[in-house]
């Protein structure tokens, strides 16, 4: 927050936030001097200042390099240990934010959560408790995440799991969650992208602005847009049931070409998906590849991201 906090988050982060409006987000990047990915995050502009929501194994890390770069005019503080962000996610989600009672407020035109714009957030009250409800989502289905302070998350928490029929909201874990977002190509930092990882190379040119002016990694990145990317992230489908795992090596006609950085089996698609790494030369969906996996090659080719989209299953399963 304060006078120099948009001038701060340019400095930091690739994408141009001057026309980002109060209560809407965008999805972004931290950098490093080579242009490589820090972290992933996303960035609500609130009317207090900025919120930013980052990855949880990451927030020493980030949280030391955003002081690191606070100017005299702004302010920071990390809200962690009184915060909780509960992600109901699913084509239910909306229904089951009415079944409990919950409201929007302060927000002009936005009569209900399910009115709140995709990227956009609210204040609101569900299950009679005060929270921020945002509609971003990060699993291929539609749904919100709903900031809570922590001292009322387990009742929230238990609000929802009793709303509506018996089996309507279930717990998840991680390892679902790894599979919602594999299925909608969305990358994990430290598999998919990481500090060596330049944002062309993992498809997210959308949100690099070079335009905007100076920022931490630009000159590296303008000179990587030039050039061209050294290698593009593709998505994978193997043939038969074997999956394709984390730093499985992909070849092609006998040479090593790249290799996988997230694989799991698909429980919409009933199939082996995974993401990787290969040559541009080799990214063409339809390319037949091989995966070096324990020791044995799997067939696999690269098919079209995402591998499911809501409502769509490009993909079809495996006969």
């Amino acid at each position: 927050s304060g006078a120099g906090a948009l001038a701060c988050l340019s400095e930091l982060v690739p994408t141009d936030l001057s026309h980002l409006a109060v209560d809407h987000a965008v999805y972004t990047v931290f950098l490093n001097e080579q242009g490589g990915i820090r972290d992933d995050l996303i960035i609500y502009r609130r009317p207090e200042g900025y919120l930013l929501v980052v990855n949880a194994g990451n927030r020493i890390k980030d949280w030391e390099w955003i002081t690191g770069h606070l100017p005299s005019d702004a302010q920071a503080a990390d809200n962690s240990d009184h915060s909780c962000l509960l992600a109901l996610q699913g084509p239910l989600a909306f229904q089951v934010l009415a079944d409990v009672g919950a409201v929007v407020s302060g927000a002009p035109g936005v009569g209900s959560p399910a009115d709140i714009p995709h990227f956009a957030c609210a204040e609101g009250v569900v299950a009679g408790i005060p929270t921020l409800l945002m509609h971003t989502g990060y699993t291929g289905e539609d749904g919100v995440e709903i900031m809570v302070h922590q001292e009322r998350a387990e009742e929230l928490w238990d609000a929802l799991l009793a709303a509506g029929p018996s089996g309507t909201v279930l717990p998840c874990g991680l390892g679902a969650r790894d599979t919602l977002r594999l299925e909608a190509a969305l990358p994990l930092h430290g598999h998919d992208i990481d500090e060596t990882t330049l944002p062309f190379e993992a498809r997210l040119s959308r949100i690099v602005h070079l335009e905007k002016g100076h920022f931490i990694g630009r000159e590296a990145l303008a000179a990587a847009h030039a050039a061209g990317p050294r290698r593009l992230l593709v998505g994978l489908a193997a043939e038969g049931r074997s999956l394709l795992r984390h730093g499985d090596g992909i070849v092609l006609g006998g040479e090593a070409v790249g290799h996988v950085t997230s694989g799991s089996f698909s429980p919409v698609l009933q199939r082996p998906i995974a993401l990787g790494y290969v040559p541009p030369s080799h990214a063409e969906v339809g390319m037949e590849l091989e995966v070096e996996s324990r020791g044995r090659l799997l067939k696999a080719r690269i098919v079209p991201r995402p591998f499911y989209k809501r409502g769509v299953t490009p993909l079809p399963p495996e006969a």
